[in-house]
């Protein structure tokens, strides 16, 4: 395996029933849809899984769901390491949901920053990806350890009901678009996903065979 930039224009998607069982079948049909990657689930993704999304040219990048994991990123390093993920690729981290109001903002920015800082000590890319709802500001989400930044198709309003583009002048990476789409005459439905550059001129980076 090794780390490459991913390209503008790259479709992808990310599905945790996919995380959970996914086979070697759906990952050769989700390639051969014209599928460039998987987003999968750190705790879900296993190495036969994994091997199934590579064998069938499928990038693949990591995520790991913020409500359940804010604890430094030390469980999110192991499973990385555990997958044998090349150091360079971007990880994920999933906020959203009602979850994330029960920290005061100010506490859940340090929680973002330790997972963020933990990650790139290991030779990782923090990303974030900003679903609904979820507290933080445009401006607070800029200044995040975080490097790259994973739009959801939501409408997402900050605690003050704010709608923001983007993570001020920074821009996203990543867009998931709406709706879910159901491949026809197959068992697979994901979210879809499309890459393109920030304004800052960056992409994310995948793993590949």
């Amino acid at each position: 395996m090794k780390t490459e930039k991913a390209f503008v224009g790259a479709r992808g998607v990310d599905s945790l029933p996919y995380s959970i069982g996914g086979t070697a079948e759906q990952a050769r049909k989700l390639a051969e849809r014209g599928v460039d990657f998987f987003a999968g689930y750190l705790g879900s993704m296993n190495v036969a899984r994994l091997k199934f999304i590579l064998d069938a040219g499928l990038a693949f990048m990591p995520i790991t769901r913020a409500e359940e994991y804010f604890d430094g990123g030390a469980d999110e390093v192991d499973r990385l390491r555990a997958l044998e993920l090349p150091k360079g690729c971007t990880v994920w981290l999933d906020l959203e949901g009602e979850k994330s109001y029960r920290f005061d903002p100010i506490e859940l920015q340090g929680l973002i920053n330790t997972w963020a800082k933990t990650i790139s000590a290991a030779e990782y890319i923090p990303g974030l990806y900003v679903g609904a709802p979820q507290p933080l500001t445009g401006p607070e989400l800029a200044r995040l350890a975080v490097v790259r930044y994973w739009k959801a198709p939501s409408l997402v309003l900050d605690r003050n009901g704010k709608d923001w583009s983007e993570p001020s002048g920074i821009g996203w990476c990543m867009y998931q678009m709406w709706p879910s789409l159901c491949f026809r005459d197959t068992d697979i439905c994901v979210d879809v996903n499309i890459i393109g550059e920030d304004r800052r001129g960056r992409v994310p980076s995948w793993v590949v065979l």
